[in-house]
């Protein structure tokens, strides 16, 4: 029996390494399977930033790391250093952006300009 409130964390970041390795499998077309790791890391910046200061911080990087190496694990059609690469740019711009408040949270007065 698992005990939901001391393993949540574990059993998140195992389903996000199945999740990404399920993904990277089925996308064989290099610019899909580029657009879906950038996509990736523009959401994983976007939990980063927002629970950063509320949240412990630790559980939501394990999930993202998760994602992260079921991708690499499962990307054969693509070199990892792209799929890297590709993160890393995803995660930069989506972080530059949520902190010059250029993309904000749905329900904040700033949502609407």
């Amino acid at each position: 029996m698992v005990k939901w409130d001391e393993n949540w964390v574990e059993v998140f970041t195992l389903l996000f390494i199945v999740l990404g390795f399920i993904i990277s499998v089925f996308l064989r077309n290099i610019s899909l399977s580029l657009t879906s790791i950038m996509l990736g890391g523009f959401l994983s910046a976007r939990v980063y930033y927002f629970k950063k200061s509320s949240e412990p911080i630790l559980p939501f990087i394990l999930m993202i790391v998760g994602f992260l190496i079921g991708y690499l694990l499962g990307s054969f059609w693509i070199s990892r250093i792209w799929v890297l690469i590709f993160f890393a740019i995803g995660y930069a711009i989506s972080y530059y952006l949520h902190k010059k408040e250029i993309l904000v949270i749905f329900k904040s007065k700033n949502f609407i300009r």
